[in-house]
């Protein structure tokens, strides 16, 4: 290979190849030259694109402050209500000593005006802004009155024994239940128990006896009652 890069100068084709070899070898070492300096550009991208995989992201920015809220608009302000004109009244100039005369005609109708110090748009009977009064209190409950029982006046005579029952030595308690009315006096006598015997001269003297009536407070009431009436020999 030396030999064709030292070719004698003397031969023509030695010089031919001469040539030749020089300019492939011119080609060799160029390609190779680029080559090398491709190499070397793709290296050092690489390099960089490594370099640039472990930097470290910039921190985020800061989120911007939120809008502050609209303002609210004030409330109108309300104007009192205007009140109604009072009229001027002149003071009199002499005072009458005319006495007023009665009359029983009826009053006039009043106007369609309102009050002379209300106010035009009030309504009548209101009270205004005010809190309205708390309502009365409930009226306590009334008790019913206690119901009294009717009470026999002293005068009321017993019933009379049976001259049938007492010769027979028939004795016992007769129970008569009768109504006391709202004067006192006694209807719708029954005969609860008691001897057969007894029990007629029971119902013959029951109609007769008062009393004073049953009432609950001032009000006077019908009662319903039963009373015993014993039967002795002895009391015969």
């Amino acid at each position: 290979m030396f030999d064709d890069f030292c070719p004698s100068p003397t031969s023509q084709g030695s010089r031919a190849r001469f040539g030749r070899s020089v300019a492939a070898a011119v080609l060799i070492y160029g390609s190779s030259s680029a080559a090398i300096v491709g190499a070397t550009a793709t290296v050092h991208k690489v390099a960089q694109e490594k370099e640039t995989q472990v930097e470290f992201a910039p921190p985020p920015e800061p989120e911007p402050a939120p809008p502050p809220p609209p303002s609210q608009p004030a409330p109108p302000k309300v104007s009192p209500r205007p009140k109604a004109k009072r009229p001027d009244l002149a003071p009199p100039d002499k005072i009458s000593e005319e006495k007023l005369k009665e009359s029983d005609k009826p009053l006039a109708a009043a106007g369609e005006g309102g009050p002379v110090d209300g106010f035009l748009d009030g309504t009548s009977g209101g009270t205004g802004t005010a809190k309205a009064p708390p309502p009365p209190p409930p009226p306590p409950e009334s008790k019913p009155e206690p119901l009294i029982a009717p009470v026999d006046t002293g005068h009321n005579e017993k019933p009379k024994y049976s001259a049938s029952a007492m010769r027979r030595g028939i004795e016992g308690t007769v129970v008569v239940a009768f109504d006391v009315l709202e004067d006192g006096s006694v209807a719708n006598p029954q005969i609860v128990s008691g001897p057969p015997e007894l029990r007629e001269c029971v119902l013959r003297a029951v109609p007769s006896w008062r009393f004073r009536p049953a009432h609950r407070g001032d009000q006077k009431v019908r009662f319903r009652m039963q009373k015993p009436i014993t039967f002795r020999l002895e009391d015969g």
